[in-house]
């Protein structure tokens, strides 16, 4: 909007497309349910939500200049604006999340919602980043994000959305990804490092990727049978969490 410049150091790039933002919208199908929005920003993405009736919507939103723009727009609707960083504050109970995230810290945001309760989340993220997320194993760009992704959440790559939609314009394509959590899948700090170790040098073997961590003696790993062989970019979600309960 205007009177109000971006900054590039919160990674502030805005969707000016009206027919997406009512997209994402109708994407997370806010009807009569708690809503929490990512980054709120100007409330371009707020304004397409409350169309859709949401019982409540909350707002989060880092930077202080926008906070005073977001609680004039919004002064007599049902949106509680919040003035916080959200990877530092206390998560709220929502039906649905929903955002045009920073790209720079969509990773940290990923970890951080897995954790939460809710029904479904829409998302922008980086395109790139979006296809990791549902990346298989063997493919060039499988890793630690998409097994850990595909272990918490259903994931759909639903739309791309090209760079020019956006202002200023980034030096990348987007995409809306929906995810869904799946049920009673909550993993321990051990299966967590175990996967991390095999990704961080996913083009080794499952043995040298592991011993690579230094967390691991030879003796140790034997008990890994055929799968100290393989590359760690060919295991499957499920292989990644049997290797984890055999090391437990």
């Amino acid at each position: 909007m205007k009177g109000h410049s971006r900054r590039k150091s919160l990674g502030q790039c805005f969707l000016e497309d009206k027919n997406i933002l009512a997209l994402e919208a109708k994407l997370a199908n806010p009807k009569d349910k708690t809503v929490l929005e990512i980054g709120a920003g100007d409330g371009r993405l707020t304004q397409a939500l409350l169309a859709e009736k949401p019982k409540k919507l909350i707002a989060v939103e880092k930077d202080p200049k926008f906070i005073s723009l977001l609680r004039e727009r919004f002064a007599n609707e049902k949106v509680e604006i919040v003035e916080a960083d959200f990877l530092e504050m206390e998560l709220p109970e929502v039906d649905v999340v929903v955002g045009n995230i920073p790209y720079y810290i969509s990773s940290d945001i990923i970890f951080s919602i897995k954790d939460m309760k809710f029904e479904k989340a829409v998302l922008m993220v980086q395109k790139e980043f979006a296809e990791k997320m549902i990346a298989k194993p063997g493919e060039k760009n499988y890793g630690r994000l998409s097994v850990t992704s595909q272990l918490h959440f259903s994931i759909s790559l639903e739309r791309k959305v090209l760079r020019h939609l956006f202002r200023p314009v980034p030096k990348v394509d987007s995409a809306i990804i929906v995810l869904t959590p799946i049920p009673k899948v909550s993993l321990t700090q051990q299966q967590e490092n175990v996967i991390r170790f095999l990704f961080q040098h996913k083009n080794k073997t499952v043995r040298n990727a592991l011993l690579d961590s230094k967390m691991f003696e030879k003796e140790e790993l034997e008990i890994l049978g055929d799968f100290l062989k393989r590359r760690a970019k060919t295991l499957t979600k499920e292989e990644c969490l049997e290797i984890a309960r055999l090391l437990a």
